[in-house]
């Protein structure tokens, strides 16, 4: 027996190897919807740069979706929005004056707070703008903020929400790269993995390859969209659109530093329990050569396993590099200068915007707003932490005890710090209630959990009751029903379950998958997880020619 030196195997060959079967199998689906396929490129592949001083495209005709439903959906995600009327009369005036700009002062839609303690933007087709507390409050002058809502009225403006429901054509296109994915989890003994997590990890790949090119030119000309109506506006690039582009390229370090840590973290794990399983099933050594080729197995066991979930690692961020959902930020800023460069007028020493930006966010009631939520991310990420339980209060005081963000901090922090011996321990659970009776706050992050929490300790009738007010709400929200479908299949029995299941799909068709998932019994999945690690077997076999 020879011992295989993993470190000289030539991984690059190979993730280029899986890429190209990946992309070639992929595009080549006829499964992929044709409305995919001719969706309109946008200077994908020239470095041609639309003039900043050029006349805008003259917008798509569209049926809008509702814009109240959609602002609905987006309370049923993360810990929903932040309700701060201050804050979003100030943003909607500048959204309004983007509009304004662009020649469409009646289209529908508003800017919504993220709770969120990340950098996010997004838009939606309905017209909504959604950007998280951090843009707002780490900005340095409007100028920032009007590049930020910019670039998102650039999504819609150009109508690239098209994509929206030819990428949800294209799930089945992507069902196939489970097996890639279950041929991993076997060969690392699928140790911490799930059928579900393969099926997730697949259709996540599967997903973003299939939108290589569009997410890349969506991008770019949603910068030189945003860099128009902003200068056009009278805001300056060096403190608008460049600051922008600056600080996301910060934040994106960040998280690919975040992002390494996570992943060593799991090839850590991976190694340990493939040894370990590898271990198990060994027989008993009864000499010293039988201990050392029960090591040696166990060792390699543990490399083959990191070595696999390496290759999954590296395929998805090569995936990310091709599609580039996001292009380098570096690219997007050396193409705007490009764009600029014939107009030296536009990049005249301009003196930022600060005023606006600065009142608004010192005015009262917004500063404690921000204080209060800035306490509560603190209480969150560190709850056990001696000042936790202090700034989780301090959280959910003023104008901010019924938001779910603080509430949720105190929830956590009453959760992980447990009463002295001699005093009884409180139902945490209960604080989430107040955010059940505030209208505007109202998140289904907070019914998800109480309701879920409930369910553990056997007070069954109590969680349903908890579920039923929060569907009553939250009902029309897509993002609800997964977890709902699969709290009704564990306290009301799985036929219910697909049942829900089936009208999911009818009603909610973009997460008709995942209700279909949450309907499946544990039986199943274990049945669905067996069959899938019989098939990885006889695949691994053939690959690698193991007995």
């Amino acid at each position: 027996m020879h011992a295989i030196n993993l470190s000289v195997l030539p991984w690059r060959q190979m993730q280029l190897g899986a890429m190209s079967t990946l992309l070639a199998l992929l595009m080549g689906c006829e499964s992929i919807p044709k409305n995919l396929k001719e969706l309109p490129l946008v200077n994908t592949f020239t470095s041609e740069q639309p003039s900043p001083k050029a006349d805008l495209p003259p917008p798509i005709e569209r049926s809008w979706p509702d814009s109240n439903q959609d602002v609905l959906n987006q309370r049923a995600r993360g810990f929903g929005l932040v309700n701060s009327p201050e804050l979003g009369r100030y943003l909607n005036g500048l959204y309004g004056r983007i509009k304004t700009q662009a020649g469409v002062p009646a289209w529908p839609g508003g800017v919504h707070i993220l709770a969120s303690d990340a950098l996010q933007a997004y838009a939606t087709g309905a017209g909504n703008i959604y950007v998280s507390l951090p843009w707002v409050t780490g900005a340095e002058s409007e100028d920032e903020i009007v590049a930020v809502l910019s670039h998102e009225f650039g999504h819609i403006y150009l109508h690239y929400h098209q994509l929206e429901g030819a990428v949800a054509d294209a799930d089945t296109a992507t069902g196939w790269l489970s097996i890639g994915v279950a041929i991993a989890n076997k060969t690392a003994n699928a140790t911490g993995w799930t059928q579900v997590d393969s099926l997730m990890t697949a259709y996540g790949l599967g997903r973003g390859l299939v939108t290589t090119v569009y997410g890349r030119s969506q991008e770019s000309a949603a910068d030189s969209f945003g860099l128009n109506v902003s200068l056009k506006l009278g805001y300056s690039y060096e403190h608008g659109m460049k600051v922008f582009l600056e600080r996301m390229a910060s934040w994106e370090e960040v998280n690919e530093q975040r992002e390494k840590d996570k992943n060593e973290k799991i090839l850590q794990y991976m190694r340990q329990q493939a040894k370990d399983n590898a271990a198990k099933k060994s027989p008993k050594a009864n000499n010293a050569v039988s201990q050392s080729l029960n090591e040696f197995s166990g060792e390699l066991s543990g490399n083959m396993a990191s070595a696999f979930q390496q290759v999954i690692f590296d395929i998805n961020n090569a995936s990310k590099n091709v599609r580039g959902d996001h292009p380098p930020i570096v690219e997007r800023i050396d193409a705007l200068a490009v764009a600029l460069e014939p107009f030296p007028e536009l990049q005249a020493d301009q003196a930022a915007v600060v005023k606006p930006l600065k009142s608004t966010l010192q005015a009262k009631r917004t500063a404690e707003l921000v204080a209060n939520y800035g306490f509560a991310f603190k209480a969150i990420s560190a709850p056990n932490s001696p000042t936790a339980m202090q700034l989780a209060r301090k959280s959910t005081t003023g104008i901010t005890a019924k938001h779910a963000v603080p509430l949720f901090a105190l929830y956590t922090v009453l959760n992980e710090q447990q009463p002295a011996a001699n005093r009884k321990k409180v139902d945490a659970g209960q604080v989430l209630e107040a955010n059940f009776s505030s209208e505007p706050d109202r998140a289904w992050i907070t019914y998800q959990e109480r309701s879920s929490k409930l369910k553990d300790v056997r007070q069954i009738p109590e969680a349903k009751k908890v579920m039923g007010m929060g569907l009553a709400y939250f009902q029309n929200a897509e993002e609800a029903w997964p977890q709902a479908i699969r709290f009704y299949g564990e306290t009301q029995g799985w036929d219910e379950a697909k049942r829900l299941a089936q009208n999911c799909g009818k009603n909610f068709r973009r997460v008709s998958v995942r209700c279909t998932q949450a309907a499946t019994s544990p039986d199943e999945a274990a049945t669905a997880e067996r069959k899938s690690k019989e098939k990885a077997d006889q695949i691994t076999k053939k690959w690698f020619k193991t007995p």
